[in-house]
This record gives C-alpha cells, sequence and structure tokens, in this order.
C-alpha cells in the first residue's frame, strides 16, 4: 500500500487584529486551503472552559494536538492554518511559518474598531505585539529559518498575499 503523503502546513500567526483572516478569506478565494484553528477548537469542542477575564475559551494542548493529526490526514497538498495559538500544531507537518505584525498604535485603533473586545482585552493584545508573544512562542518551536515575519500595518491584505505566495513558491 502506497504512503499517504502528508500535508504541508503553512502557519499563518500574529496577534488578533493583524491580518490574520483577513489574509485567509484571500487565500481562500486563491483556492488553497485554510483551517482556522480557532473555528476548529470551538466545532470540534477542543475546550473545557471559558476564561471570563481574558475573554477566551481554555484549551487541552494535548488533546488538540491529537485532533489536528487526525484532520491533517484530510489534506494531501498545501494547508494553510490561521491563528494565533498555531505553535500548537505538530511542526513536522511545517513547511513555513509567517508571523502577521502591526504597529501597536495601528492594531489599537484596528481593535477598538472592529472587535467587541474589552479595554483591558484590547491592551492585553497590544502588549502580547510589543512583547513579541507570537514570535517568541513560534521560534520555540521551529528554526528562525522557516518564520517569516510581514509588517501588516501599511500593506493593503493583497500584498500579504503576494509575498506570503512568492515566499512559498521559491521553496
Amino acid at each position: 500500500m502506497p504512503k499517504k503523503q502528508l500535508p504541508q502546513v503553512i502557519l499563518l500567526s500574529g496577534t488578533p487584529g493583524v491580518g490574520k483572516t483577513t489574509i485567509s478569506d484571500l487565500l481562500r478565494l486563491k483556492e488553497y486551503s485554510v483551517m482556522n484553528l480557532n473555528d476548529f477548537i470551538i466545532q470540534h469542542g477542543l475546550y473545557f472552559g471559558y476564561d471570563y477575564s481574558r475573554e477566551s475559551v481554555i484549551i487541552d494542548e494535548n488533546v488538540l494536538k491529537i485532533e489536528i493529526e487526525k484532520e491533517l490526514e484530510q489534506y494531501p497538498g498545501l494547508l494553510f492554518i490561521e491563528g494565533h495559538t498555531s505553535e500548537i500544531v505538530p511542526m513536522e507537518f511545517v513547511k513555513f511559518a509567517f508571523i502577521l505584525r502591526c504597529n501597536p498604535s495601528i492594531l489599537r485603533e484596528r481593535l477598538s474598531l472592529t472587535r467587541d473586545y474589552s479595554h483591558s482585552k484590547i491592551e492585553e493584545n497590544i502588549q502580547a505585539e510589543i512583547m513579541d508573544e507570537c514570535l517568541i512562542a513560534m521560534q520555540e518551536q521551529l528554526p528562525s529559518s522557516l518564520i517569516l515575519e510581514i509588517d501588516t500595518s501599511n500593506l493593503i491584505p493583497e500584498n500579504v498575499v503576494e509575498q506570503i505566495i512568492s515566499r512559498i513558491s521559491k521553496a
């Protein structure tokens, strides 16, 4: 029996508001397969509570990794996985990780206008961006040669998608 082809995963990470979902939607329009990690967690009930102070679900990372591996079996080719906790994805499948970044002042404005977040939730995300939390979490999992940062502050989403597609096509 021939060995099943494993997917090549491209991670899209970054703090809320940097443009992950917008970029994912544009990639879908270009007929790429995209998994939204947060939607996957909610749809499959892969959380065991809600943290009201942080306004987010509480996940069991070990259970989530197992379920992601099962889901990856359904994707024989290229798959983008979007989420600010995408470092949870088993790294043996990951080809690249793109960390989307945004100037904190612009990010604060985006979050204030587009999210129903409390002031403290907005500030928590601004601090996460300033402290490079998504980048550091990814650097703990992958070699730096596989991690690429894109500053979305002054780019239109289509240009971000072009940069991503250009980079993965060179590999």
